[in-house]
């Protein structure tokens, strides 16, 4: 037996250094790895003091392995297992390739304890359900149906087609809302510029040479004063007030009553609940073709839909299934769309659940194109004569103050 020295990280990302007795680094990396050690440094004998440009390394590598997997990361690796899989690759194989190749530290480590747990027995499904705070419960469902069946290689294609989606969805609500937020900051930069700096300067100028102050440079002399004593408070208002709607979210019943008003705005609710229901039908039409009972599928959808109000009513859908209702019936509640409903019915008619829910989800998605798009065209007008307007005028308070010196007038 050899003394071999170790660095490496825990679960939880913290560091740890020490020595075990192993009969050569294999057996050594091997008793590292049942401790759940994702592994840095691995030597026999002592480790080298380290330098401070090796405390540095260690640092970043602890840094990278906090960092959250994103859905590109969960892509790709769906993708991977796919490809692997239909290659003729065992799970554990393509589990620990797929572990080497994964760019993000914490998740490598993630699919080595599972591999781990695969070694000792457990289910694919069982080792990824361990992983929940990277895995969703909908992937662990996929991943019990496609063992009970055989298919795990059709199940990592829907996977990473889901998680395509979903990102799809959350990037084109993203893209409606930068492009104003974008302009109303730097409108609000050239305005406050204006206001604060240059009409003031004008004002004083022309006071000092005893002429009267025109009315559009005294308004805006007005609003610079109140905004000069005014406005720290205002900005801590408006933040305060966004604070404290992301903290009274986490309250349930205020949650729901939020999202069922954010339903019933004009325009956002409409864009809103094609969003929902875009991911929600697709994903359902999706489960039933992976082999869940509709039972499943519909528990699965309620983690997914972002909206409580939505969620909550699938949630009571899931109900009214277990005592035995239909489909169409349980699902004919608000907010959940009449669409929905009717959609539900003709497919437990035909006998084509999955199809009918998979056609609806791609109608729901055309819908969300066409209302990103209205949104925005009706975004950019309005923010055109809003700031336009209010520019305006802060350049006339200008031009007058200006027209005020050269002809004498007020």
């Amino acid at each position: 037996m050899a003394t071999f020295s170790y660095l490496g990280l825990n679960a939880q990302g913290k560091e740890l250094q020490g020595q075990l007795q192993a009969a050569d680094l294999n057996e050594a990396r091997t008793l590292l790895r049942g401790q759940g050690l994702r592994i840095l440094e691995l030597q026999q004998g002592d480790l080298e003091k380290r330098s401070l440009l090796d405390a540095m390394r260690a640092f970043g590598r602890w840094f990278h392995s906090g960092l959250s997997v994103r859905n590109s990361d969960m892509m790709l690796f769906y993708r991977q297992m796919q490809l692997m899989l239909r290659a003729g690759h065992t799970i554990l194989e393509a589990l620990e390739a797929a572990g080497k190749l994964a760019s993000r530290p914490r998740l490598t480590m993630q699919l080595e304890r599972c591999a781990d747990r695969i070694r000792s027995g457990s289910s694919f499904s069982a080792a990824l359900a361990m992983e929940n705070s990277t895995f969703p419960r909908i992937a662990i469902k996929l991943a019990e149906a496609g063992e009970a069946s055989g298919e795990l290689d059709s199940v990592f294609d829907r996977l990473a087609a889901l998680t395509e989606r979903r990102a799809d969805i959350r990037r084109q609500l993203m893209t409606a809302l930068t492009y104003p937020s974008i302009v109303m900051l730097a409108a609000i930069g050239v305005i406050s510029f204006l206001v604060g700096s240059v009409v003031p300067r004008f004002a004083v100028f022309l006071q000092s040479r005893g002429k009267k102050i025109p009315w559009a440079a005294k308004t805006m002399m007005d609003i610079a004063d109140w905004l000069q004593h005014w406005g720290g408070l205002l900005i801590m208002g408006i933040a305060g007030t966004i604070v404290g709607l992301v903290l009274v979210r986490r309250f349930p019943i205020i949650c729901l009553t939020m999202d069922r008003i954010f339903l019933h705005v004009p325009i956002l609710g409409s864009t809103l609940m094609a969003a929902a229901m875009a991911q929600a039908t697709w994903t359902f039409g999706l489960l039933l073709k992976s082999r869940l009972t509709v039972l499943e599928a519909l528990r699965s959808i309620t983690q997914i839909v972002g909206n409580s109000a939505l969620s909550s009513a699938l949630n009571s859908a899931c109900e009214q299934v277990l005592e035995g209702r239909a489909l169409a019936v349980a699902l004919d509640r608000q907010p959940i769309p009449p669409l929905v409903r009717h959609m539900a019915a003709v497919g437990e008619r035909s006998g084509e659940m999955e199809s009918v829910m998979e056609a609806l989800g791609k109608h729901y998605q055309k819908e969300l194109d066409a209302r990103v798009k209205f949104l925005s065209s009706m975004i950019e007008p309005v923010l055109t004569l809003l700031i336009g307007g209010i520019v305006g005028f802060v350049y006339y308070a200008f031009f007058q103050a200006v027209l005020a010196v050269s002809t004498g007038g007020g």
